[in-house]
């Protein structure tokens, strides 16, 4: 009887995948040192917040009130969240987090500015990104080794 009842309810339930895949394929973005190119892949659950200030906190504890901070530093505060890329286009201010790993392990970096020749230009991220190689290198931000 419990067997054909758990059948009953088990046949209720839908089997058709859902229209968000469990895992999506994300690209890397790529910068260069001008001889060779680096692959990095952008946390889907990481933001950075430069310059760290008590109303970038509530921002982000307003659009994402289950935010959890992870690194926080002087200059830069690492946060937890659900949506990373959701929480990045509400607030310009932050900045993602990018991993050297397809997997997402291990040390993290945010990009900050282009270093050319010996001036540092503050940049949005992708320009960083884009705009390295050359007589300009990106300028990142590494996470500390804790231990």
């Amino acid at each position: 009887m419990q067997t054909l009842l758990l059948l009953a309810v088990l046949s209720q339930v839908a089997t058709t995948p859902g229209t968000k895949a469990l895992t999506q394929e994300r690209k890397p973005f790529n910068w260069s040192d001008g001889q060779r190119s680096y692959p990095l892949w952008k946390s889907a659950v990481l933001i950075a917040e430069p310059s760290p200030t008590p109303a970038l906190r509530e921002a982000i504890f307003s659009a994402e009130p289950k935010a959890e901070l992870i690194v926080d530093r002087p200059t830069m505060r690492v946060w937890k969240v659900r949506d990373a890329d959701a929480l990045l286009a509400r607030v310009a201010e932050l900045r993602p987090v990018f991993h050297d790993s397809r997997a997402g392990l291990g040390r993290f970096r945010v990009p900050l500015a282009l270093v050319c020749g010996n001036e540092r230009l503050v940049k949005p991220w992708a320009e960083v990104l884009s705009g390295s190689g050359g007589a300009c290198l990106p300028d990142f931000w590494y996470s500390p080794v804790l231990r």
